[in-house]
């Protein structure tokens, strides 16, 4: 249960034994998430990513190659996605999508 301290921006959350088990501050919530969604800026866009891979391998289908060679293509390209994907960098952006749709989810909680 959420509990909004009066005249302030806190709020405690309690579970059914009555322990605190999380104490939130509205503002410094709504701060993160803005922090978040600026640094995830900097990141490519996870669903134009694919949205791309899958244009490029629409246009390998289209090609006049051999079957053969249309297949080694559109395997190495899911290899070179695959690979993208488990990169660092993508990982820390599916992390911090997470994180942002979680403190989300927590601000509206908190009315």
């Amino acid at each position: 249960m959420l509990t909004r301290l009066p005249g302030s921006k806190w709020w405690i959350e309690v579970n059914d034994a009555g322990d605190i088990i999380g104490t939130y501050n509205k503002t410094d919530i709504i701060a993160d998430i803005v922090s978040i969604t600026y640094t995830l800026e900097r990141y490519p866009d996870a669903t134009q990513d694919a949205t791309d891979v899958a244009a490029i391998l629409n246009l390998i289908d289209k090609t006049t190659w051999t079957v053969v060679r249309k297949q080694r293509n559109v395997d190495l390209t899911n290899k070179m996605y695959q690979a993208y994907q488990g990169s660092p960098e993508a990982m820390e952006a599916a992390n911090l999508i997470a994180k942002r749709d979680a403190l989300i989810a927590l601000r509206d909680r908190l009315v």
